[in-house]
């Protein structure tokens, strides 16, 4: 049975084509794997198939459900003013289509049970007429969908954490949260936007787990787009491969290949084993690694406390045995509300963090999800209040507000995407004062507004303007740089980041998953 058909589905964007007369089709029970190198277009695409954006012109047929619909492009003027026949998100979620992002977009100050419970149909804070005349039965409703809600959180893994805000819980658990939020709202066709992305080993297995659960127990049809790199560990549970390559779809069935064709020459093999299996090996360290240590560099692996380890890597090309401090971090405790995250022992007892760091060092902080990575990144980058004390080149900087600690020589690039949508590329380099130069060469490239842009294109252009700062970084601090970058890309972001911080000192924070974490000390 065939959910969902598209026939000749065109966008451009700034005359740039994007997607160039696409024909696909997807029946029920499919779980395909959408690829496609970095601005491919993989993510305009999942964007028009669930109503977030409107393609320029083409056809798509809904089947999903009982009530089949079809929206043809352009749509006319007129047809907007029927108020049931609108093309946007949640028209095409109520044909039983929904996805999740590469960015999770949990509601932060609500519980797990909220967040899940928000997504039921005709939850009844929809209808405010009927919660002011009706509020007993109304009450009665809101505690049916919150015991189902918990039932999903259970079958989901999360069971306890129903009262847990939705900023307060991993990587991991917040992606299965967003998959979870997608059943809840009725959906039988899920398209996934990088579900592994930026997860350690553990978190993988659990995500990959849940995935397969969804498929044979619910029997929901599955498009995910994915990493290079994390595309081996859904070979597994992948019945179908769509290849979108300049512009166009080319479908194969997989359940016929015993490997699936990788794009990438760093992914040409891939493993049958399962992700349970996979989770067991010894990590080796990844290409961009040895792109960023390069030949003959000294590299020191350190265990830090729960699970973490710090890995500097020290270039006979930066380093120099009498090289200066360059951060200092000491007695360092974060808190988010009551829970302490950062400053913990093995024990988990409050004993502070500490933290030092040289000119010249390349420093990779690698924990697991939930370890509070990111939490460290926005105390450093002063966003969150903390105890303890942070020395930038020497001059005590906690006291200091975020922006006189860049204006101090302190770059940071979040995981997280501060971006205003609906501006340019050309907007958003101005509006961050970047040095980059805007060249002809990419004038399309700078007209297009940032919501129009992959994961891979957004990420390269904040590395971009990251490392084109208008002052010479003292510290560059970068939360997972190359997180969703191929090859070709790492490498030009590479060049760059070593370029700019020459005299400065590097510290990446990276999964516990990305790079081996030995406690010892090796020469390469």
């Amino acid at each position: 049975m065939t959910v969902l058909r598209a026939t000749n589905l065109r966008k451009s964007f700034g005359g740039e084509k994007v997607l160039d007369g696409i024909d696909l089709e997807l029946r029920q029970g499919e779980v395909v794997l959408l690829r496609g190198e970095n601005g491919s277009g993989k993510t305009t695409l999942l964007n028009i198939l669930t109503g977030n954006l409107e393609p320029d012109a083409g056809e798509i047929h809904y089947a999903s459900d009982n009530t089949p619909r079809t929206y043809r492009f352009p749509r006319r003027w007129f047809q907007n003013l029927n108020l049931w026949d609108h093309f946007r998100p949640e028209f095409v979620a109520k044909e039983g289509l929904s996805r999740t992002w590469q960015d999770v977009r949990l509601f932060g100050a609500m519980s797990l049970r909220d967040n899940i419970s928000v997504a039921e149909p005709k939850h009844p804070g929809e209808n405010p007429i009927m919660a002011l005349l009706a509020p007993g039965k109304s009450k009665k409703r809101e505690e049916q969908i919150d015991h189902k809600a918990d039932a999903i959180l259970n079958q989901f893994g999360l069971r306890g954490r129903e009262e847990s805000s939705g900023d307060m819980i991993s990587l991991g658990q917040s992606k299965r949260v967003a998959i979870a939020r997608t059943v809840a709202a009725g959906a039988n066709v899920l398209f996934l936007d990088e579900p592994l992305a930026g997860l350690d080993r553990q978190g993988v297995n659990d995500v990959f787990t849940l995935l397969e659960s969804l498929v044979k127990n619910r029997d929901l049809t599955l498009v995910i787009v994915e990493h290079v790199f994390n595309q081996k560990y859904l070979e597994r549970l992948a019945t179908t491969d769509w290849l979108l390559k300049k512009g166009e779809i080319r479908r194969s069935d997989v359940r016929r290949q015993k490997h699936i064709s990788v794009q990438d020459s760093q992914n040409d093999h891939l493993h049958s084993e399962s992700p349970s299996k996979l989770a067991q090996e010894s990590t080796s360290r990844p290409a961009w690694f040895e792109l960023l240590s390069g030949e003959k560099a000294e590299i020191i692996d350190e265990s830090l406390p729960r699970g973490a380890g710090l890995t500097r890597i020290r270039r006979p090309d930066r380093w120099r045995p009498d090289a200066e401090p360059v951060l200092e971090i000491s007695d360092l405790v974060v808190k988010r509300g009551r829970r302490t995250v950062i400053g913990l022992d093995e024990e988990r007892n409050e004993s502070g963090f500490d933290l030092t760091l040289h000119e010249g060092e390349i420093a990779i902080l690698q924990a697991p999800n939930g370890w509070g990575k990111s939490t460290l990144f926005s105390a450093i980058c002063g966003q969150l209040l903390a105890t303890g004390h942070i020395e930038l080149q020497g001059r005590e900087i906690s006291q200091l507000r975020p922006w006189e600690r860049a204006r101090g020589g302190l770059v940071s690039l979040p995981s997280d995407e501060f971006a205003f949508p609906s501006l340019s590329v050309e907007d958003t380099i101005r509006l961050s004062r970047s040095s980059t130069n805007l060249s002809d060469s990419d004038i399309r490239f700078n007209r297009r507004r940032m919501s129009s842009l992959s994961g891979g294109e957004r990420q390269r252009m904040f590395l971009r303007i990251a490392t084109h700062h208008e002052a010479a970084p003292i510290m560059a601090l970068y939360d997972e740089p190359f997180a969703m970058l191929d090859a070709q890309a790492t490498a030009v972001a590479i060049d760059q980041v070593l370029s700019a911080t020459r005299d400065g000192a590097l510290l990446c924070l990276v999964p516990s998953s990305s790079i081996s974490n030995s406690s010892e000390r090796t020469q390469i």
